[in-house]
């Protein structure tokens, strides 16, 4: 019993003394351009309240980490950042500005409480485009719904502007932000898998 109280002591103290060392941030938002092998920029996240993310922050790029193991699966990039059937809204990014946009969109079709597994998802391609319609389909799994509405103009814009980008953590040294430590794509990790 001495022996587990003594390296408990041990492990905390050895991990109160690595955090006084450590000078660094972490950054979240989601994957619009990514370089393989080099770096991903991200739309950083805004919102103080978790798991209600807002991608309306400034546009960061950080150089991947440099030991290949502190990054987890490569990012998958795109351009759509929100979905707003309430507000009538999108919101993407806008590559000439390097910024967030929002377009009005008119929703023609919003079906709700439709789960990652739901026969409409599953094993399907999101955006569906169709330009004759002048549409774009879309699954938003944090509202559970498959989305589908008419940009008007800016269907106009690069395919890629209408799919999610992957959710990205980066950790950094405050001395140098531009390189990143760590890279954790939350997207495709399942903390709770080891």
């Amino acid at each position: 019993m001495k022996i587990r109280i003594l390296i408990t002591a041990l492990v905390a103290l050895s991990l109160a003394l690595a955090a006084c060392d450590y000078d660094g941030a972490v950054d979240q938002g989601r994957a619009v351009a990514y370089e393989i092998n080099k770096n991903v920029t991200l739309v950083l996240d805004t919102s103080k309240v978790r798991n209600k993310p807002v991608y309306n922050g400034k546009t960061v790029t950080y150089k991947l980490p440099v030991e290949a193991i502190d990054m987890g699966p490569e990012p998958v990039f795109g351009g759509l950042l929100a979905v707003n059937p309430d507000k009538k809204t999108v919101s993407v990014y806008d590559a000439p500005s390097m910024s967030a946009k929002e377009l009005p969109v008119e929703f023609t079709d919003v079906q709700k409480d439709i789960g990652a597994r739901h026969p409409l998802v599953v094993d399907k391609k999101f955006p569906v485009i169709d330009k004759e319609k002048q549409t774009v389909t879309v699954y938003v799994p944090s509202l559970r719904s498959l989305a589908t509405f008419n940009p008007g103009a800016a269907i106009a814009m690069p395919d890629s502007t209408w799919k999610f980008g992957d959710e990205v953590r980066v950790a950094y040294k405050n001395t140098d932000k531009a390189q990143s430590l760590r890279l954790m794509n939350v997207s495709k990790t399942n903390i709770f898998n080891r």
